[in-house]
């Protein structure tokens, strides 16, 4: 499945950038990281796409103590949306 993460941002994005590179390989564990897209939306919003997640394996990982340990200073909430592809009409 392909996931469209809203991340709400008590930091810069660049601050969050740093933490978020930092995880680039754990992040490989749970998705196709070749394909994670990330920008800096507004202000307080940095938006993530991620490609082939591992559902299991990042519903785990967002529950954990040491996760939000982690990112508890950079930030407020993520906000995940499921993406499907689209077929154009015939």
């Amino acid at each position: 499945m392909d996931i469209h993460m809203i991340v709400k941002l008590k930091s810069s994005h660049e601050a969050w950038q740093e933490i978020f590179a930092k995880e680039a390989e754990s992040c490989s564990k749970l998705c196709d990281e070749s394909r994670t897209l990330f920008g800096k939306s507004d202000d307080t919003t940095t938006l993530v796409t991620l490609f082939n997640v591992d559902m299991e394996a990042i519903g785990t990982m967002m529950k954990d103590p040491e996760f939000h340990k982690l990112t508890a200073d950079y930030v407020v909430e993520h906000i995940p949306h499921a993406i499907a592809l689209l077929t154009p009409p015939a």
